[in-house]
């Protein structure tokens, strides 16, 4: 049981840091965002990269999330 809630935290702490992650990512490629020191927002990464590691925590949250439900559905019976 604490670890089927902890799962949970987990996966939606990675769903919202890797939605802010494409957000962000997405306002500094489209200039919405300005950058006050080059590579302050997107630690280093391109544009695209960003895009591309915030699109695969989302994916690994929602699957860790899918994880969780499945022990949360066993636990019951």
């Amino acid at each position: 049981m604490p670890f089927t809630r902890l799962g949970t935290f987990i996966a939606g702490v990675a769903f919202i840091l890797g939605c802010i992650q494409i957000a962000l990512a997405i306002g500094v490629g489209t200039g919405a965002i300005s950058e006050p020191r080059p590579g302050l927002f997107l630690g280093g990464y391109s544009s695209e990269q960003a895009i591309d590691s915030g699109l695969m925590k989302v994916l690994a949250a929602v699957a860790f999330g899918v994880l969780t439900e499945i022990s949360r559905s066993v636990e019951r019976k």
